[in-house]
C-alpha cells in the first residue's frame, strides 16, 4: 500500500468529518463522511475556496483570519465553526486543525477533523430561548405585581397613577438605562425615561379600554451597547409590551369606573340632602306664611289711618317693604320645597324671556348693564310653567347684573338642536372660582353680604330646571365672566315620552 492509499484509508476510518486544505484555504481532499454531511462530491469541489463555499457569509472574514493564524503557528488548534451544506442547511462543527509539513518543513496541507455538534448547539439555542422567555416572564410578573401594588390605592388621580406605572416599565427591559416609555392617551402624553420619538429601535402597542382604542404605549431604545453594536429588542420584550398595554387599559377602565361610581354616589347624596332641606324649607315657609300675612295686612291697614306723623308713616312703609321682601323669600322656599305645583302648558320661551325682562329693565339700567338678546326665530314650543321659568330668567339675569358692579354686557340667547331647546345667559363679570362653582346650587350658599342675598336664587333655578326635565350647566373663570346653559326638551319629545309612559 502506497502512502496515498494509506492516507485515504486513515481518513475513511476516522469517525469525524475530515477535510484537508492548502495554505490558502482551497480544498484538497475530504472523506466520505464530509461528502455525506455536506452534499458535495470531493471531485467536484477540489481546488475551490473552502471559505467561500462552505462557511457562513457572516463568518468568512473572521474564519479566514483564524485559519491564517493556525497556519502561521503550525500547531494543533481548536475552532468552533459551521458548515453550509449544499442544500442550505447550517451544520455546526467543532474543528481540530493541524498543519502538516514535509521533511523540509514545507506546508503540505492543513488537516481539519471535525465533530458534528448541530444537535447540541440547537439544544443550547432552545435552552437559551427558554431561559430568555422565563426571564421575560419573570420581569413581566414583577412589573405586573408592582402595577397591582400601585393601583391597590385608587384614590390618586389617574394621571398620577399612570406616571407611577410608566416609571416601573424601563427596568423590565434588557437595557433599562437606555429605555424610554411614552403613553399617549386621549391626546395627552406621559413620558418616563429616555424616550426618543424618532428612534429606529422602537416598539408600540395599542391601549384598548373596554375594547375601544384610546391611545398607544411605546418603548424606545437610544444609543449603542457597550461593545458598540446597536441596541435591539428581544422577541420576548414585544410580548411583554403587549401584556403591559393590556394591563394599562384595564387600570384605566377600573379607575374611570370607580370615578363614575363615586360621582353617582355624590349626586345621590346631594339629591338626598336637597330633598331633606326642601322638606324643611317648605315646612318653615308654611309656618311663617300666616303670621307674615297678618303683619303685612295690619301694616297696610294702619298706613291708611289719617293724620299719622311722618315718622310713623315712614316706619309703616319700611314694615310693608320688609314684609313683601320676606314674602318673596317664602315664595322661593315654597318653590324650592316643591310646595308650589307646576302648571305646565305649551309656551314660547322667547316670549317668556321678553315678559321677564320687562320687570328688570330698570335694575339693568341703574347698574349700567346692557342686555343683548339673540333669540332664535321659529323656536319650538316647550311644555313648561311660564311663571316658574320667569323665576329662572329673572334670577340668572339679576345674578349677571350683580356680577358686573361696574357695568357691562349681559347676553341672553335661545337656539334649538334636534329635540332640545337651549337658553344661554352669559355675562362678562367677575366670574367664579372652581370652589364656588361646586357650591352655587346648594341652598343658602351665597358670596354676597348677609343683607344682600338669601342663597336661594340658584338653588331655586336648579330645582325648577330639573322639575321640567331639563339640564343646567355653568362655565366660569375668575375675571372672565360666567355662562349658564339650560337645556329643555321640546314639546314633541315631551309628548312622545308622556305617550310612552301612558301606554305602559
Amino acid at each position: 500500500m502506497n502512502l496515498s492509499e494509506y492516507y485515504n484509508t486513515v481518513m475513511e476510518l476516522s469517525h469525524g468529518i475530515v477535510i484537508t486544505l492548502d495554505e490558502d484555504g482551497r480544498i484538497i481532499h475530504g472523506n466520505s463522511r464530509f461528502e455525506a454531511l455536506s452534499g458535495y462530491e470531493i471531485g467536484d469541489i477540489a481546488g475551490l475556496d473552502w471559505f467561500e463555499l462552505c462557511v457562513d457569509a457572516k463568518r468568512v472574514d473572521s474564519s479566514r483570519a483564524i485559519f491564517a493564524g493556525i497556519v502561521e503557528a503550525g500547531t494543533l488548534a481548536f475552532m468552533k465553526g459551521s458548515l453550509m451544506a449544499r442544500d442550505g442547511r447550517k451544520i455546526y462543527i467543532d474543528w481540530n486543525m493541524k498543519p502538516l509539513f514535509d521533511s523540509r518543513h514545507s506546508l503540505v496541507s492543513v488537516l481539519c477533523v471535525g465533530q458534528d455538534v448541530t444537535a447540541h448547539v440547537l439544544r443550547q439555542h432552545e435552552l437559551l430561548h427558554e431561559h430568555g422567555r422565563l426571564v421575560a416572564l419573570n420581569k413581566e410578573l414583577s412589573c405586573l405585581h408592582a402595577m397591582n401594588r400601585i393601583v391597590s390605592n385608587m384614590d390618586s388621580e389617574l394621571p398620577d397613577i399612570l406616571r407611577e406605572i410608566l416609571a416601573i416599565i424601563p427596568p423590565s427591559f434588557q437595557y433599562p438605562q437606555s429605555t424610554g416609555v411614552r403613553l399617549l392617551l386621549d391626546g395627552e402624553v406621559i413620558i418616563s425615561g429616555k424616550f426618543t420619538p424618532d428612534a429606529s429601535c422602537r416598539l408600540e402597542q395599542d391601549v384598548l379600554v373596554q375594547k375601544v382604542k384610546r391611545g398607544h404605549l411605546s418603548v424606545s431604545l437610544s444609543g449603542n451597547a457597550e461593545d458598540g453594536t446597536k441596541f435591539a429588542f428581544l422577541p420576548t420584550e414585544s410580548e411583554l409590551l403587549g401584556a403591559l398595554a393590556k394591563h394599562v387599559g384595564w387600570i384605566i377602565a377600573k379607575r374611570e369606573a370607580l370615578s363614575t361610581k363615586r360621582n353617582l354616589e355624590r349626586q345621590l347624596q346631594h339629591a338626598d340632602r336637597l330633598a331633606k332641606i326642601g322638606q324643611f324649607a317648605a315646612g318653615v315657609a308654611h309656618e311663617l306664611n300666616e303670621p307674615l300675612a297678618n303683619i303685612l295686612g295690619f301694616a297696610q291697614l294702619a298706613e291708611q289711618t289719617p293724620g299719622l306723623p311722618a315718622q310713623v308713616m315712614k316706619d309703616l312703609d319700611n314694615i310693608i317693604k320688609a314684609a313683601l321682601h320676606s314674602r318673596e323669600v317664602i315664595k322661593k322656599l315654597m318653590i324650592f320645597g316643591r310646595q308650589v305645583p307646576l302648571r305646565k302648558t305649551l309656551i314660547d320661551l322667547n316670549q317668556v324671556i321678553r315678559d321677564s325682562l320687562y320687570f328688570i329693565e330698570m335694575s339693568a339700567s341703574r347698574g349700567k348693564v346692557e342686555v343683548r338678546m339673540n333669540l332664535a326665530e321659529g323656536l319650538p314650543t316647550i311644555m313648561a310653567d311660564p311663571q316658574h321659568l320667569k323665576q329662572v330668567i329673572v334670577n340668572l339675569v339679576v345674578n349677571g347684573i350683580h356680577a358686573m358692579p361696574g357695568g357691562g354686557v349681559l347676553t341672553i340667547e335661545t337656539l334649538s338642536f334636534k329635540d332640545d331647546v337651549y337658553l344661554l345667559v352669559s355675562d362678562i363679570g367677575v366670574g367664579m372660582t372652581p370652589e364656588v362653582m361646586r357650591q352655587i346650587f346648594n341652598p343658602f350658599f351665597t358670596t354676597k353680604d348677609v343683607d344682600q342675598g338669601t342663597g336661594l336664587g340658584l338653588a331655586v333655578v336648579h330645582g325648577i330646571v330639573h322639575a321640567h326635565g331639563g339640564i343646567i350647566e355653568v362655565e366660569s373663570e375668575p375675571g372672565r365672566g360666567t355662562r349658564f346653559e339650560i337645556t329643555f326638551p321640546c314639546s314633541r319629545s315631551v309628548r312622545e315620552t308622556n305617550s310612552a309612559i301612558d301606554d305602559k
